[in-house]
């Protein structure tokens, strides 16, 4: 667990596997911490501890993205969950986080800064809801914490379907409306709920999403 350099070193040998073979992405590390043995993806992430978690994190980062990102044998990375996933009520997949301030910023944060100083390109959000907004559409989170007080310039990728799982939430009505507060609250992808590439265009029209978003 503590052989950071033959953690880096499998990011790089997957960095070059996958290059070789046109990938130039990876939906990787995961750094959720993660207490509950109940949740299924505690064998993704690194663990129960901040410190420990961000260390690997990072290892792997740098393996995938190397120090020259045009080079061909490297990927862009992606740290996920933004924010609290691994924190799911009884371990229960895509269940509700209800989590203090204190646990938030001192336990789920830091990998997560970590990441964004070491140049991770991209960051993908998670399916959870926190303090009742569901993290795709968390402008606290995405655009307040992320891209302004830690001045991330990548960008932000939802999870599968979770721009469209705030219906499901019961933050929004439908797939146009999900797009618009996903897009204002700075999901700038949305993988897999086709509400950006149905629904955007119309929403900048009638001035519910501004062009500079896009």
């Amino acid at each position: 667990s503590w052989d950071l350099t033959a953690i880096e070193k499998s990011a790089r040998i997957a960095a070059i596997e996958a290059s070789a073979v046109g990938i130039n992405w990876t939906f990787a590390p995961m750094i959720d911490i993660s207490r509950d043995a109940r949740w299924g993806r505690v064998m993704e992430g690194a663990g129960e501890d901040t410190y420990l978690g961000t260390k690997i994190g990072v290892a792997r980062i740098k393996g995938f993205q190397g120090n020259d990102l045009s080079a061909p044998n490297t990927i862009a990375a992606t740290a996920k969950h933004f924010a609290g996933y691994g924190f799911a009520e009884a371990g229960r997949d895509y269940n509700t986080v209800d989590i203090s301030t204190t646990t938030l910023y001192n336990v789920i944060l830091p990998p997560f800064k970590a990441a964004v100083d070491n140049d991770v390109k991209t960051v993908m959000n998670s399916f959870n809801v926190i303090n009742g907004v569901p993290a795709t559409g968390s402008s606290f989170l995405q655009r307040d914490i992320l891209k302004s007080k830690w001045h991330f310039n990548g960008f932000v990728i939802s999870d599968w379907g979770s721009v469209a799982e705030m219906i499901d939430h019961g933050f929004a009505k439908d797939l146009k409306q999900v797009a618009e507060l996903a897009a204002n609250a700075g999901s700038d992808m949305d993988m897999e709920s086709y509400a950006y590439i149905t629904h955007l265009k119309e929403l900048v029209e009638a001035g519910k999403v501004s062009i500079n978003v896009i």
